[in-house]
């Protein structure tokens, strides 16, 4: 394991993926610690190893199974230096976890990049319907207010906007299979 030199950057192209990566790794992590704020500094420590051994990209054929190994073992260090909390789960229990989790991180990718297109084949009115929704403090008061609808109504269209979204996902999901 060699370390990228402190003085270098990081190649872009090591960058772009390790950046989409993301959410996937961040998905894996919490899968294995249960707990999201300890997935934020696994994955912080996830990334510091990603980039002391980017100079392997080169030969990394599938950066997300290579991501998400390096972030077991960092879900297992940590685990060694929170061992005195009895809270947690005994290696072998984390092992199954990790191996049940691990060909989720490809049906993950895929999820996210049909939500993705399917949110894009929306019209602009229904995009910005359900994205106020789920926004942080998103309501269905705050959708009818701003856009000068009835709580009902906006309600009506949050049911068919996600009926639409489902169907697209499906359709999007059952062609990439």
């Amino acid at each position: 394991m060699s370390e990228v030199d402190n003085n270098s950057t990081l190649p872009e192209p090591f960058v772009r993926v390790l950046l989409a990566n993301q959410g996937t790794l961040y998905a894996y992590i919490v899968s294995l610690l249960g707990d999201p704020s300890l997935a934020e500094e696994v994955l912080q420590e996830t990334n510091v190893v990603l980039c002391r051994q980017a100079d392997q990209f080169p030969e990394i054929k599938d950066f997300s199974a290579w991501a998400c190994r390096i972030a077991y073992y960092e879900v297992l260090s940590y685990r060694k230096r929170r061992q005195r909390d009895r809270h947690t789960f005994d290696d072998e229990l984390l092992g199954l976890i990790a191996n049940q989790a691990a060909p989720r991180v490809q049906e993950f990718d895929q999820r996210q990049t049909a939500l993705t297109e399917c949110l894009g084949r929306l019209s602009q009115t229904q995009r910005e319907i359900i994205i106020q929704r789920y926004a942080p403090n998103g309501s269905v008061q705050k959708i009818a207010e701003k856009h000068g609808r009835s709580p009902g109504a906006i309600s009506q269209s949050l049911y068919r906007i996600r009926d639409l979204l489902l169907r697209c996902m499906r359709d999007r999901l059952a062609v990439a299979e």
